[in-house]
């Protein structure tokens, strides 16, 4: 549990966009009783992977820190193995990961410390009214009885969205939103933005609703208020 004079701010997939992270952190500018969870999927696609792991280590010099492990962090770990994995890693952008470190590089250059910070990556975590993880959920089972695939495979489809048996309002990434708006169904909210492609990385402060946005170029989102935030507005659950 975070401190209750502190911040709890989740932000969505990362992949790799360090400009995009480094200016987010920097308008968040994260106190020592703020919490931070990342969603999962810091890595692959984008070009910087390497560069956003460093810059979660040092951020945890700063606030706590939590890590989610998202389907890209299994398939690194999977890509170990054998070679069939890391084939099929590398083809999801898992090559984008190797060549932040050095072009053509292999497995062997990603150093100990960002092996350890990615393995601490959780399958969920839960707080008294919220439940972060990084793909979905089953709405009829405890967190503890999920299934690493719904956890860190399956889509949020909002047609087949339920909400949880917790009553907990459950916050994911994974499924892309090609629109780069947030989707808030109420008792579930999406964050993966399409930072990577042509959207926003999302962080989103979970009591005040407070949303911050930044383009992959570091570009802060232009909102109708004075400033780059913005609060995504209260829905009725259903």
């Amino acid at each position: 549990m975070p401190p209750s004079s502190g911040r709890l701010i989740a932000i969505g997939d990362v992949h790799g966009c360090f400009l995009a992270l480094d200016t987010l952190l920097a308008e968040i500018a994260p106190a020592k009783t703020d919490t931070i969870v990342f969603l999962g999927d810091l890595i692959d696609q984008g070009r910087e992977s390497a560069a956003v792991l460093d810059r979660i280590i040092e951020l945890q010099q700063q606030c706590q820190v939590v890590l989610i492990q998202g389907n890209h962090e299994e398939m690194l770990f999977a890509a170990r193995d054998n070679e069939k994995g890391l084939r099929y890693w590398e083809d999801c952008g898992g090559v984008y990961t190797l060549n932040s470190y050095k072009f053509g590089a292999g497995l062997d250059v990603i150093p100990e410390k960002h092996w350890a910070l990615l393995g601490s990556g959780r399958p969920f975590f839960e707080t008294d009214n919220f439940i972060f993880t990084h793909a979905g959920y089953a709405s009829d089972v405890t967190m503890e009885q999920q299934s690493p695939h719904q956890l860190r495979w399956s889509l949020f489809d909002p047609n087949e969205m339920h909400p949880h048996q917790s009553g907990k309002t459950v916050i994911v990434g994974h499924t892309e939103q090609r629109n780069s708006e947030i989707l808030d169904l109420g008792f579930a909210i999406c964050l993966d933005t399409a930072c990577w492609r042509h959207g926003w990385l999302t962080a989103f402060e979970v009591d005040s609703r407070d949303v911050w946005q930044v383009s992959r170029w570091g570009l802060l989102r232009e909102t109708e208020e004075p400033t780059h935030r913005g609060k995504l507005p209260q829905l009725a659950r259903h």
